[in-house]
């Protein structure tokens, strides 16, 4: 029999196959991929698929999609769509609860969160070992937290949520506001000689530690890993971070507490793969 973990970003559709004859992986646009649909796909051409785990960027509770504020969802019901029509299991987790059991499997520390920046901004909280749930499952969803009014919306329909500032999505939104031009690489836009463009990526830096600070003094954890694609394309934010974190947080939450950059390539479908494991 074969597994399938799939991790669904917001950019990203990417996925694993393992099992005892076959092993494939790749990775698709999230954006013109709808997560049911492919995994329905997968089962018509590997069929002796029996148990399938899921990273998913955005709000999960009980098997079902609550919110996916960047990504497009046909199926909600996505646990009971699959056990009931296919026969096989299925377990989808937050792609950042996934993200932090794969950092603190790698790093050997029960006591972590990883925060990431790439399409969206979040956090995955891992405690004496455990994903930390919260009541609805929406423990960590740090992007969300109301920071400063922008001229735009979020995709949750707020507009005054901290990933409007510290996320790819982010910086997209803004550089667009402001008339930047090109990517939304946080290096060209510090060197940028248009000083909106560098007062973009200066608040996208205030809005990180904002979030990294207050990560440290609510929750306390021994270790904040930090990734996503905005974070892994801009290795001076580590740096940074160490640098200016006493600003934002609370002295004594920092004591001890050690600060990294992912080393994992796809944490979230690492992830994914270890809840496999416990299926």
């Amino acid at each position: 029999m074969s597994r399938l973990a799939v991790d669904v970003g917001g950019t990203h559709l990417r996925y694993e196959l393992v099992g005892e004859k076959e092993e494939a992986c790749g990775s698709v646009s999230s954006r013109d991929t709808e997560p049911a649909r492919f995994i329905e796909s997968m089962l018509e051409r590997y069929p002796d698929i029996d148990a399938v785990a899921i990273s998913f960027a955005g709000q999960v509770n009980e098997g079902t999609i609550v919110a996916a504020p960047n990504i497009e969802v046909a199926v909600t019901d996505i646990r009971n769509h699959f056990e009931s029509r296919y026969g096989i299991r299925l377990r989808i987790e937050n792609d950042l609860n996934c993200a932090a059991l794969a950092e603190s499997v790698y790093w050997g520390e029960k006591d972590l969160v990883a925060i990431y920046s790439g399409t969206g901004l979040g956090s995955g909280i891992v405690e004496k070992g455990e994903i930390c749930h919260g009541w609805r499952n929406l423990a960590g969803e740090i992007g969300h937290v109301p920071y400063r009014e922008a001229p735009f919306s979020c995709g949750c329909g707020k507009n005054n949520c901290l990933e409007l500032y510290a996320s790819g999505s982010g910086l997209r939104k803004w550089m667009e506001y402001r008339g930047c031009d090109g990517d939304p690489d946080l290096g060209k836009l510090f060197r940028s000689p248009d000083g909106r463009c560098r007062e973009i990526a200066e608040r996208y830096v205030t809005a990180l530690l904002y979030g990294i600070g207050t990560i440290a003094t609510l929750l306390n954890p021994k270790m904040i890993v930090l990734g996503g694609g905005v974070v892994q394309h801009s290795l001076f934010l580590k740096e940074r971070v160490e640098r200016e974190i006493g600003k934002f947080a609370l002295n004594v939450s920092l004591e001890g507490m050690k600060i990294e950059t992912t080393r994992i390539e796809n944490a979230s479908l690492e992830g994914a793969k270890l809840l496999l494991d416990t299926m």
